[in-house]
């Protein structure tokens, strides 16, 4: 009985077992079942959106786009597109905006034809925006519309752009013009150093112009004017003996010299511009100082003084001219004081190209070295000279010989010289035709 029970009891765990087995397997097959399912169920799903994505909605594209400006009737231009999904007999719909949107290009030719290629291309006045509708054949559009409709009542698609703009409103415009006005500023400030700096250097030059010209004007006035003093002085010494009437008169004449020549060493210390030329007669102002210094010779034989002018006189510039006459003055001071010579003569001439001084003496002369370079080591009246004959644009030269006198010549430019300057001659013609008639009567 017990070996029963116990055979008994394997028989019943062997039927639990299988039963166990059994219901495992059902669940198993249930789950298989489900996953299946689901997967054909995703399957189905994906293949459904796969389907939905090949076939994309119709869409417009524009290839060229007119510019932006106002509307107007005279003002076209072409507009050109490409259209993707279109069915046959559907058209294209333009539009140009103008404060509002107006059908193109005509109101009674509103459509545009798509061609086999997909592309599509019209005229179209100009507007700010620019609209392209792909429509069903039954559509009729509006001629004037406040705002574009959208998609549906036989519109299948709707794209909008914007005018093309102008090259001043495009962005590399803008760019290049601010890349411009930086390097305008730059430019600006970099000139604008410049001139600084040349200013500065200007006021440098002028401080060393001015102490040189101080100089000059105080050997020719100063020292020019205290020589002719005591020249006067002497000449009042010899004839108090004998003579004291015409003694009292020449010490009378040297104190008003004297008075005068404080006043012009003033004038140049303080750096003043006044005339020393009361008139606008050069020759004439010239002459009188060459009588003054005549004059004031002691020698009995002193040198014959004779002033020529060739040409018609013209007003002179007065800094110009007071440069002139001192250049002209400190000549005729070496040549009565130095050369000793018979006669002294200076020549004015006035022509159409050149303003000409020459101041001649018959004397002994001076040596080259000296007349070619700025004169004797410790003398400053033939640097003075050259020193204003440069200020004034011009030129000066000298010759000399010994016992054969000496010529200083000064050679301005007309542009330069004359107050009043006309307009310039031919004046090369007139020597060519000299030249030829001189020929035809050779």
């Amino acid at each position: 009985m017990t070996r029963f029970t116990a055979c008994r009891k394997r028989v019943c765990l062997r039927r639990f077992d299988r039963s166990k087995l059994k219901t495992a397997a059902v669940t198993r097959l249930d789950h298989l079942a489900r996953e299946r399912a689901l997967l054909l169920l995703l399957c189905i799903v994906l293949s459904g959106c796969r389907s939905r994505q090949g076939v994309s909605a119709p869409s417009i594209e524009f290839t060229k786009i007119p510019l932006a400006g106002e509307g107007g009737p005279d003002k076209l231009d072409t507009i050109e597109g490409r259209v993707t999904g279109a069915l046959p007999r559907q058209r294209i719909v333009l539009f140009a905006r103008s404060g509002s949107w107006w059908v193109q290009p005509l109101v009674d030719e509103p459509f545009t034809r798509i061609q086999p290629d997909s592309k599509w291309r019209n005229s179209i006045h100009l507007g700010t925006e620019y609209a392209a509708l792909l429509v069903d054949p039954g559509y009729r559009p509006q001629a004037i519309m406040d705002f574009l409709p959208r998609e549906g009542g036989g519109v299948i698609a709707v794209a909008i752009t914007k005018g093309r703009p102008v090259f001043w409103q495009t962005w590399w415009f803008r760019l290049s013009s601010a890349v411009a006005f930086v390097l305008a500023v730059a430019a600006f400030f970099r000139l604008r150093m410049l001139q600084l700096t040349r200013q500065m250097n200007l006021r440098f030059e002028e401080r060393l112009a001015e102490r040189a010209r101080i100089a000059r004007d105080l050997h020719d006035t100063l020292l020019q004017s205290f020589q002719g003093l005591l020249l006067r002085f002497q000449a009042a010494t010899n004839l108090l003996p004998g003579r004291p009437e015409e003694a009292r008169k020449t010490l009378e004449s040297a104190i008003d010299q004297a008075a005068q020549a404080i006043t012009e060493g003033r004038d140049a210390v303080q750096g003043l511009r006044s005339s020393t030329v009361v008139t606008n007669d050069l020759a004439s102002a010239i002459s009188t100082l060459g009588q003054e210094l005549a004059s004031g010779e002691t020698n009995p034989d002193a040198a014959e003084f004779h002033v020529e002018v060739e040409g018609t006189p013209r007003n002179l510039h007065p800094i110009l001219r007071d440069e002139v006459y001192r250049i002209a003055g400190e000549a005729l001071r070496n040549a009565f004081k130095h050369a000793q010579a018979q006669r002294i003569e200076v020549e004015i001439r006035y022509d159409e190209r050149h303003l000409r001084l020459r101041v001649r003496d018959d004397g002994k002369g001076i040596d080259a070295k000296h007349l070619n370079e700025d004169g004797q080591p410790g003398h400053y009246g033939l640097r003075g000279m050259r020193e204003r004959a440069k200020l004034l644009g011009g030129k000066l030269a000298g010759w000399s010989e010994r016992d054969s006198g000496t010529e200083v010549e000064l050679s301005i430019p007309a542009s330069r010289a004359y107050e009043t300057f006309p307009a310039r001659r031919r004046w090369w013609l007139a020597e060519k035709f000299s030249e030829k008639d001189t020929e035809v009567k050779s």
